[in-house]
């Protein structure tokens, strides 16, 4: 008899410990699978993953229960990927569990399809049209599945089971994969630039010696960044190894599976949350079996079960979207560094505008710095910044500034095409009462409603609640309601106004929450179907359209007044990917950035296109503040749905935090309410502590938690924990 260590798909920290149960007689186990185990006092059949296998244990045997049963003969996650799950779990603080279940897909059931080949008795006489079609498309093949002949001549399940009684047709299960990459269309490979040859010589030096430092490729937009990526990864597979390709944005898988399959062919896979549960899971299954080389998509493609890995590669490295906001909170960047320590692979990361942390550590020599400097096609957009101020001075009050407006009738005029950015999407951004200057907010999230002009309703973007737009204010009786501020939406009709006749697109969360919603509006501006493509910051980076040749930024402060501390960088991060989609064929084109403060440094520097000058300015400030990444920050959020209770809360973990600081050592900010202070009818507050090394700094903090929790009742809040976070708000 045997014994298993098993995690518990229970991901409650109460219950995360790894379990011992006895292993039946008849049962073979391995580590990694997936197991069926009855847990707690009723005996509740769950699942379970087995982490260790030994044969003896120092628990009495008769308190020990046997594993009811497996769920495949086969290992759903290696020993590999069960280290990297204890590291996020370490790392993120968060629950074993949790950390196994975010690397395996949703369960569901494979498709089958049917495979089709001559028996024996081919030499009998049928009868019948459709017996007679379907022997003829088997003539001279090994083959055919039965969903070809579906598809090409209906319903012919009962003619085909009719052949197979009779031994002329032999019909076997074949797995039917869900989420394949069609319409594959080779292309012959551009020739490198001499700076591309210069990052691959980085690149593959690192891959021959073995080193596993991570490679920073800066690169301005159009430089060919893409092309490094596709040439690495022709080199990983040719050492027989896999590649995981990330993007920040499902919009940007789209035109990104189309150059990788024009050059691996059927050897792509993609995962993102626009497939079905279905589509995912085969595509994972693919990878286990080592059907594919590349594996395409968001953060969760880390995940993708290659136990061959060489390469992960991180585009658009500064996007926020690689940080998790879901349990387990994690980093796609951090993650993929320690999948390099675990598998001996490469971690690159490009981007044209690299967050200040990452181009620290490169400057520092924590990563190795490559740039490219000189775009493809070297033809640069001009870009202008127009302030809106002087626009307003002389009687201009609409969203175009006359620059604006000029430059996209000369644009429609030549038949070419313009994107125009806006980074919030409905209709108005709030709606207030004219006569008490009342404004409608969502009271389970203390933050204003959007009006969306197509359902008629108030939507609030954090919770999702809708609600009707009154026809009286609520506050003092009055009637008039107005809209004020400009989302897409309205952008959208603004536009049709301003130009008529002019086809426009809109692309934001609203307009591509359907399943192929992206690829459906970018597969349109691409066949020159509309003029005009309206967006949020889905269009912001990596598209490439030739016939763009005017970039509009309606709003660059929109950014700039978000309340974080990283509102310069990303204002400046927006608005340089923005100009890049202009000018990236022949015709230089023109990019107009709009805004109050055109003197900012991040709105100026972006115009042009000055990373540097950025980054000197930027770093500057983040030391006199102290902020990333001269010094962590560690976030405590507490949420709790009693406001007096929460408060109560989190100022007895503040005196425990202030108890064990006696000497000053860690800087503590707050308890404070977040700038977002009720969300979902919860309460939130949160404290920020400081320290120069992550580290002592988490083992702080963690250890005047454990003491709150020894303290008293807990239960009332949920805690969350986020070192160096995206945002405080």
């Amino acid at each position: 008899m045997g014994y298993a260590g098993i995690i518990t798909e229970n991901t409650n920290t109460n219950v995360d410990r790894l379990f011992t149960y006895k292993i039946p007689d008849d049962m073979k186990i391995k580590e990694g699978m997936c197991v069926k185990i009855p847990f707690g006092k009723g005996n509740k059949i769950i699942r379970g993953y087995v982490a260790e296998i030994y044969d003896t244990v120092n628990i009495e045997d008769e308190k020990l229960k046997y594993i009811v049963d497996t769920e495949s003969g086969e290992e759903v996650i290696s020993q590999k990927r069960m280290s990297l799950a204890l590291w996020m779990k370490n790392k993120y603080y968060c629950s074993l569990s949790s950390c196994v279940q975010c690397m395996l897909p949703k369960k569901v059931n494979e498709k089958l399809d049917y495979r089709l080949s001559l028996g024996e008795n081919t030499g009998i006489k049928v009868k019948g049209e459709k017996q007679k079609q379907i022997l003829s498309e088997m003539e001279g093949k090994e083959f055919v599945l039965l969903s070809t002949l579906k598809e090409k001549y209906g319903n012919v399940s009962q003619t085909v089971e009719s052949l197979v009684k009779r031994g002329i047709l032999v019909k076997e299960d074949v797995r039917k994969y869900r989420g394949n990459i069609k319409d594959i269309v080779k292309k012959t490979p551009p020739v490198p630039t001499e700076q591309q040859r210069e990052v691959l010589s980085v690149i593959e030096k690192a891959i021959d010696e073995k080193d596993i430092k991570p490679i920073l490729i800066r690169g301005v937009t159009g430089s060919g960044k893409t092309e490094v990526y596709l040439r690495t990864i022709e080199k990983i597979i040719s050492l027989g190894k896999q590649a995981v390709m990330l993007v920040p944005e499902i919009s940007l898988t789209h035109q990104t599976v189309e150059r990788f399959t024009s050059r691996f062919g059927e050897r792509v896979a993609v995962t993102h949350s626009g497939l079905s549960s279905g589509e995912r899971y085969d595509q994972w299954c693919r990878a286990k079996k080592g059907e594919i080389d590349v594996m395409i998509g968001p953060r969760s493609a880390l995940f993708t079960p290659f136990e061959n890995l060489g390469a992960v590669i991180v585009d658009e490295e500064h996007e926020h979207t690689y940080r998790s906001e879901l349990t387990p909170k994690y980093d796609a960047g951090e993650v993929a560094e320690k999948l390099g320590e675990i598998y001996g692979s490469i971690t690159v990361l490009g981007s044209a505008t690299p967050s200040v942390s990452t181009y620290y550590k490169a400057l520092e020599g924590e990563y190795k710095l490559t740039l490219l400097t000189n775009r493809v096609n070297n033809t640069y957009p001009d870009v202008e910044i127009v302030d809106m101020r002087k626009e307003l001075k002389a009687g201009n009050f609409s969203v175009f500034s006359s620059k604006l407006r000029n430059l996209t009738q000369e644009t429609l005029s030549k038949g070419k095409q313009a994107i125009f950015f806006l980074n919030r999407r409905g209709y108005s951004s709030f709606v207030s009462c004219r006569s008490c200057g009342f404004v409608l907010r969502c009271d389970r999230c203390d933050v204003n409603y959007t009006y969306h002009l197509k359902s008629g309703t108030l939507s609030c973007h954090y919770c999702g609640r809708n609600t009707a737009v009154p026809t009286l204010c609520p506050v003092c009786g009055s009637k008039y309601i107005k809209y004020f501020g400009i989302g897409t939406e309205k952008l959208a009709e603004e536009t049709l106004k301003n130009f008529p006749g002019c086809r426009v697109l809109r692309m934001d969360t609203d307009t591509t929450s359907v399943k192929g919603g992206h690829k459906k509006i970018l597969d349109a501006f691409a066949k020159k179907e509309a003029d005009i493509l309206i967006g949020t910051q889905m269009i912001s980076k990596g598209l490439d359209f030739p016939d763009v040749s005017l970039v509009g930024i309606v709003a660059a402060d929109m950014s700039l007044n978000g309340g974080d501390y990283k509102a310069s960088e990303n204002t400046f991060q927006l608005v340089n990917q923005v100009a890049g989609r202009a000018g990236r064929a022949e015709d230089k084109g023109n990019v107009v950035i709009q805004t109050y403060s055109p003197d900012n440094y991040s709105i100026a520097c972006a115009a042009k296109n000055d990373y540097t000058a950025f980054y000197e300015q930027e770093i500057l400030f983040r030391k006199q503040m102290g902020y990333l990444p001269f010094v962590n920050v560690f976030r405590v959020l507490f949420e709790g749905k009693d406001q007096s209770e929460t408060i109560r809360q989190i100022r007895r973990f503040h005196g425990i935090l202030l108890h064990y600081n006696k000497k000053g050592k860690f800087s503590l900010y707050g308890p404070n309410p977040c700038n977002i202070e009720k969300l979902n009818n919860k309460y939130r507050w949160q404290i920020i502590v400081k320290y120069s090394l992550e580290e002592n700094l988490r083992n702080y903090v963690l250890y005047c938690l454990e003491k709150y929790k020894e303290e008293g009742n807990t239960s009332t809040c949920n805690i969350s924990l986020y070192m160096n976070p995206n945002n405080m708000i």
